[in-house]
């Protein structure tokens, strides 16, 4: 069994679904420390051909030792409504807005109360339009017990997993190469090239959030996430 593992990050981009796309399972760090202004809460878009973060508010008490699972959306600010509109006045024009602009947003209208769910809610529909086969659980719901550096493996190890495909920012604290193959474990990483794609606009931006993408490629985004997607020893 192949096995991925990251954190539940917002609107992911490319590399993201790469992974999701290999793996036989995948595992959400939900139980880790959150960490406020990263890709957990926000992601980038293109607008007037600049980077743009689009942020999801959320509420700050106890931001420096709440777990991911533990974040509550900020439901005072009209951040719902702004991601739309800010999504439909700079993709519209993009060749497939219309065919999946209405499934991204039936995830805002939901209305989370977590975080988590809301990126985790995204994460399912994109999936589910671009055809990638999905099946996931929640570190929390394994009831792990080990330090960062050994969580990794603890988790391979419940779930009885023969290779661990990594992201490469993990590889500074996957420290225990030799432990993995103690117990029989292929420890491999993985890298998204990103290559060029055709973008609405002038000045090519990578590394944007995987709506970008869909928007532009429409039912030819599999075909580029696979054709950019890497593993590697």
């Amino acid at each position: 069994m192949i096995l991925g593992i990251s954190q539940p990050t917002f609107l992911p981009w490319a590399g993201y679904f790469g992974l999701l796309n290999f793996v036989n399972e995948f595992v959400f760090l939900d139980d880790i420390q959150f960490n406020k202004r990263s890709w957990q809460q926000r992601n980038n878009i293109k607008i007037n051909n600049k980077n743009f973060f689009l942020t999801v508010p959320v509420i700050s008490k106890n931001k420096y030792n709440q777990k991911i699972n533990e974040v509550l959306i900020d439901k005072k600010s009209n951040f719902i409504q702004n991601h739309k509109r800010c999504i439909e006045i700079n993709y519209k024009k993009t060749n497939y807005f219309k065919d999946y602009a209405d499934e991204i947003f039936k995830v805002y209208d939901i209305n989370h109360d977590k975080l988590i769910d809301l990126n985790i809610d995204f994460i399912k529909v994109i999936c589910n339009l671009l055809k990638i086969k999905f099946s996931f659980i929640r570190s929390s719901e394994l009831k792990t017990n080990s330090s960062k550096e050994n969580l990794i493996l603890e988790i391979c190890k419940i779930k009885k997993s023969k290779t661990y495909i990594s992201t490469i920012g993990s590889k500074n604290y996957l420290n225990n190469d030799y432990d993995f193959k103690k117990n029989l474990i292929e420890l491999k990483y993985y890298k998204f090239k990103n290559f060029k794609y055709k973008q609405l606009g002038n000045d090519y931006i990578e590394n944007l959030s995987i709506i970008d993408l869909l928007f532009n490629l429409g039912p030819n985004t599999l075909d580029y996430i696979k054709e950019n997607f890497y593993i590697y020893d």
